[in-house]
């Protein structure tokens, strides 16, 4: 949106007449390791099950936000959806006037949605993971079934009136057809935007 272009430029000026180098633009805030996911790709699953337990307290996510005082905050994990005040964080950080990525696998968003925890506002959007078509995500995830259940969350956050981008990996090997249809899909689904990264071996 616009006011968030606004919000990132005057926060870059500002760091330039300070005269600042260097100087965050997002922080990246991981409030859990936990997942209900097993990701070939992530390397969190093969932490220690006493560190996959950890997690960090709302006090200490928001003293993160201020001290780092990024306009941006993305909030991973982890799903971070498994976080139990993942709602009262979300809302706090809105308060503030956060620009708010919440990455999530989706698995647990239209149940997280219909329980009313979160409330759409422009300082809130979803980055749905989505590795590329249905049976390319579900093997990249390495469970069947969680392409639609992203799908079916994004519908029903869509359909609620908040912001939605997804978030892809393109491993190698992937089809450059195969991620043109991909992307035309989630455009007619309605997301706001990709972002995109390549995973490295």
């Amino acid at each position: 949106p616009a006011s968030q272009m606004w919000t990132v430029a005057r926060y870059v000026i500002k760091q330039k007449i300070l005269r600042r180098k260097r100087y965050p633009l997002v922080l990246m805030l991981e409030p859990l390791f936990k997942c209900n996911l097993a990701c070939a790709g992530c390397g969190k699953i093969q932490y220690p099950t006493h560190i996959l337990k950890k997690r960090l307290s709302i006090e200490a996510c928001l003293n993160a936000a201020g001290e780092c005082d990024s306009p941006m905050v993305s909030i991973a994990g982890g799903e971070p959806l498994m976080y139990p005040e993942i709602g009262e964080l979300t809302g706090e950080l809105v308060k503030r006037r956060k620009y708010v990525y919440l990455c999530t696998n989706a698995i647990l968003l239209k149940e997280k949605l219909e329980s009313g925890i979160f409330k759409p506002s422009k300082y809130l959007s979803f980055s749905i993971h989505m590795d590329g078509l249905r049976e390319d995500h579900d093997v990249s995830v390495c469970r069947n079934g969680v392409y639609d259940q992203a799908v079916t969350g994004i519908q029903e956050a869509l359909k609620r009136g908040f912001r939605v981008t997804t978030n892809s990996t393109l491993f190698d090997g992937a089809s450059s057809i195969g991620m043109r249809q991909f992307f035309d899909e989630m455009m007619d689904l309605g997301v706001e935007g990709m972002m995109i990264s390549p995973g490295y071996s």
